[in-house]
């Protein structure tokens, strides 16, 4: 139960941070884990400073070969990936 916990937290900080950085926070209600991020303005400035929040936030650490759009396409992928970097992987 802690890791749905963990990843309810994890897609809500996204969820915080897309909104924040695309100065929209009106679009938190219709953002779904699921929406694709370039449909809604990301571009790709907007992902490095997900990423950089992220990195901040969780303490983790991109590599050069995952900075690749496709892991930041949705929110779902993205908070796949940071709760396989804490370790919390199925």
């Amino acid at each position: 139960m802690e890791t749905m916990q963990t990843e309810q937290h994890i897609q809500s900080f996204l969820k915080g941070r897309i909104c924040e950085l695309l100065e929209r926070p009106e679009l938190s209600d219709e953002l779904t884990i699921n929406t694709q991020l370039s449909e809604v303005g990301m571009d790709s400035v907007m992902l490095v400073n997900l990423m950089v929040h992220i990195e901040q936030h969780y303490q983790i650490f991109y590599e050069d070969d995952e900075l690749l759009e496709e892991n930041f396409a949705t929110i779902q992928i993205i908070s796949e990936k940071i709760q396989e970097k804490l370790g919390l992987g199925d």
